[in-house]
């Protein structure tokens, strides 16, 4: 999700380059200037509101503790997965052999 946002300020830099760049240039259509900054405008408020970057480090500190909590919870489950096709696999194979 981060690199999706940081796409979003990539263009929306760019789009700001290309607005000034217009701006500065020469005469300038009104239309075509308030478009390229809706357009910036379209891009960066996206990408501020996905990146967070004016939240306190509390919050960031939160976030990276549950992230944390679930990336172990997730190892953790598949631990007892695999614990259990293990567990599954050899009492099935105890099961063939006293078949035979």
């Amino acid at each position: 999700m981060r690199s999706f946002s940081l796409l979003f300020v990539f263009i929306a830099l760019v789009v700001l380059a290309m607005f000034l760049i217009y701006v500065i240039r020469g005469p300038v259509d009104p239309f075509i200037a308030v478009a390229l900054f809706i357009s910036f405008l379209a891009c960066a408020i996206p990408a501020l509101y996905l990146l967070k970057p004016f939240e306190g480090k509390e919050a960031l500190e939160r976030r990276r503790r549950e992230r944390r909590e679930k990336i172990n919870r997730r190892r953790e489950n598949r631990g007892e997965n695999r614990d259990d096709s293990e567990a599954d696999g050899s009492e099935a194979n105890d099961s063939e052999d006293s078949k035979s």
